[in-house]
């Protein structure tokens, strides 16, 4: 019986493992971004882009980062790589900062919102599933495995909902 237990947790961590794998997230702006220092970023500058400590592209151009709603799952994989916690855990750190007039990254309802707003909004910045990616935006880092690269991922499975 326990042989069985065993068994059965381990496959079912495989399949969440691969689901999770084969799932890869796009950091993108807008394909004409007149921005030469973007393609540039880095892990850690994506990080602080979301926490507001960084505010303006290399230029002077404002920085608009956008996010899904708190409870999208492509939102809560984010959170959890690049800010190192979930959105639930970061309303004590912008209830801070409001008082300073630091607001957090403007949020959209849909992934196509994120695509409209980055293809519309200068200097914006935001995710998306990876397979969703199409002519308005280029991709500048990926998110694959809990990782994030510059490379994007050999394959993609786009078969998901």
């Amino acid at each position: 019986m326990l042989r069985h237990i065993i068994l059965f947790a381990l496959l079912t961590y495989s399949a969440h493992s691969y689901a999770e794998e084969a799932t890869a997230i796009a950091v993108i702006v807008a394909d004409n971004a007149e921005v030469s220092a973007i393609e540039n970023i880095t892990a850690q500058e994506l990080s602080l882009v979301y926490w507001r400590k960084k505010l303006y592209w290399q230029g002077g151009i404002r920085i608009h980062p956008v996010n899904l709603h708190a409870e999208d799952s492509l939102r809560l994989r984010f959170s959890k790589v690049v800010l190192g916690n979930l959105p639930a855990e970061q309303v004590t750190y912008w209830n801070g900062l409001y008082f300073h007039g630091t607001t957090p990254p403007y949020s959209v309802q849909s992934e196509e919102a994120v695509l409209r707003y980055v293809t519309n909004t200068k200097g914006s910045i935001g995710y998306i599933d990876a397979c969703k990616l199409d002519h308005r935006v280029k991709p500048l880092l990926w998110i694959v495995n809990e990782k994030i690269s510059t490379t994007p991922p050999k394959t993609l499975n786009c078969n998901h909902d």
